[in-house]
């Protein structure tokens, strides 16, 4: 009679621990971008100082007025600007990461950049990369006044403003 018992019970927890799951789904993967021929690849995905004017005149087509930058180390460009639109303008901050490590942003960068959005009192921030960025970290953004640009979206932005 006890392992009927047993058994019953056991069922029964495990009816319950079914029914509290959540009902997810995976993330869709994200979209990569392959090229056929390293020689059709861009080439301000290849050198640093044509990624940079290619993101200067990217910010350039959100009205955004270009105050300063600087690298902050090889892969890191550091970008001030400012939008004069009233109520929704102020200051802006971009960072640029060029060839980030296994081509991944990890959620420790992407944080880190939203603390000197804040920290500087900054309206939005933008992250640009030439990489993609972890699950994490577009998860960890969802009402936070950062936008993510993976590189497909960077290329596809750039055909858009006709600025490839």
């Amino acid at each position: 009679m006890s392992l009927f018992i047993i058994t019953f019970v056991a069922f029964a927890i495990g009816i319950v621990l079914i029914l509290l799951l959540k009902n997810v789904s995976p993330p869709p993967p994200q979209e990569q971008i392959h090229f056929e021929n390293p020689e059709d690849k861009p080439y301000y995905l290849i050198d640093r100082e044509a990624f940079k004017e290619k993101c200067l005149e990217f910010l350039g087509k959100f009205n955004l007025e270009y105050k300063h930058s600087i690298w902050a180390n090889e892969q890191e460009l550091e970008v001030d600007m400012f939008d004069e639109t009233p109520i929704v303008g102020g200051k802006y901050l971009a960072l640029c990461i060029f060839n980030p490590p296994h081509s991944l942003v990890d959620l420790f960068k992407v944080k880190g950049f939203l603390e000197s959005v804040k920290g500087e009192g900054a309206a939005r921030g933008i992250v640009i990369t030439t990489g993609y960025f972890s699950d994490d970290a577009k998860k960890a953004l969802d009402e936070d006044p950062v936008e993510l640009v993976n590189v497909v979206t960077f290329l596809k932005y750039l055909k858009k403003f006709d600025i490839y």
